[in-house]
């Protein structure tokens, strides 16, 4: 039991560094103030007949960028179609019930450049539409920023840390067709930053979306996700149980 404990609290300890280094470094989009002339194609996926495209589409339109070129990806198409239409530099992939801000492209683009990125993968900023929306979508960011440093995730080319959200993808057209030509998209030079309100998401609340990425911010582990909700839940009310109220000191700091 003494060893259950230990676990419980060095996990504790582990995930408030994450979150405290996530907060101190800032990982979020800047605006950069430089403008680019690169060919953006940007796939729209429509992940059911009903969606509407069309916010999204006046947003892009509305973008401080000409040289774009808008592709939908409808219910039931092939992601290899969709890309198959690009003949932009680079392919932004946006989710339909996303809405993007003046300076995103160029901000993607910048950044994509600087640091020679063959993707980069940007968090949206929710838009609460309900009271459930309201409690349920935080605990999503929440296990992503206290499990993964988002500015370390530069230095691998571990490509599941990338994908922990799918909201706004921009890639480098040449490595993403050498890589999809490969079968894997694997070795990317990726990065992962917040949207600082530079693209929003208004969409319902899906329990299975949910789940489906908090297994993917796990590596699609069932295994690791059992434990991660074994230490967070089981943890502190085993503490509770079996030891006096001091020693729930620590741990509760730490969860606050």
């Amino acid at each position: 039991m003494i060893t259950f404990v230990y676990a419980v609290l060095v996990f504790l300890v582990l995930r408030f560094s994450v979150t405290l280094f996530n907060f101190l470094s800032n990982p979020k989009l800047g605006y950069y103030g430089k403008h680019f002339t690169d060919k953006v194609s940007i796939i729209i996926s429509l992940s059911d007949v009903n969606d509407d495209p069309t916010l999204l589409i006046t947003s892009i339109n509305a973008q401080d960028y000409a040289d774009v070129e808008i592709i939908v990806k409808k219910y039931g198409e092939t992601l290899e179609a969709a890309t198959a239409k690009a003949t932009g530099s680079f392919i932004l992939f946006l989710d339909v019930n996303t809405v993007i801000s003046k300076g995103l492209i160029n901000n993607l683009i910048c950044r994509a450049k600087v640091f020679n990125l063959d993707q980069l993968s940007v968090i949206p900023t929710r838009s609460f539409n309900s009271f459930i929306s309201r409690l349920v979508y935080p605990l999503s960011d929440f296990v992503l920023l206290n499990l993964l440093p988002l500015r370390l995730v530069r230095l691998t080319r571990k490509q599941i840390f990338a994908a922990t959200n799918t909201g706004c993808m921009l890639f480098k057209a040449s490595s993403y067709i050498k890589n999809e030509d490969e079968g894997s998209i694997g070795q990317l030079k990726a990065e992962v930053l917040l949207a600082n309100k530079f693209i929003c998401i208004d969409e319902k609340v899906s329990f299975d979306k949910i789940s489906s990425q908090l297994l993917v911010t796990l590596g699609n582990n069932i295994l690791a996700v059992f434990i991660y909700l074994l230490l967070v839940i089981a943890g502190p009310v085993v503490v509770l149980a079996n030891f006096e109220p001091v020693f729930l000191v620590l741990p509760v700091g730490l969860i606050f």
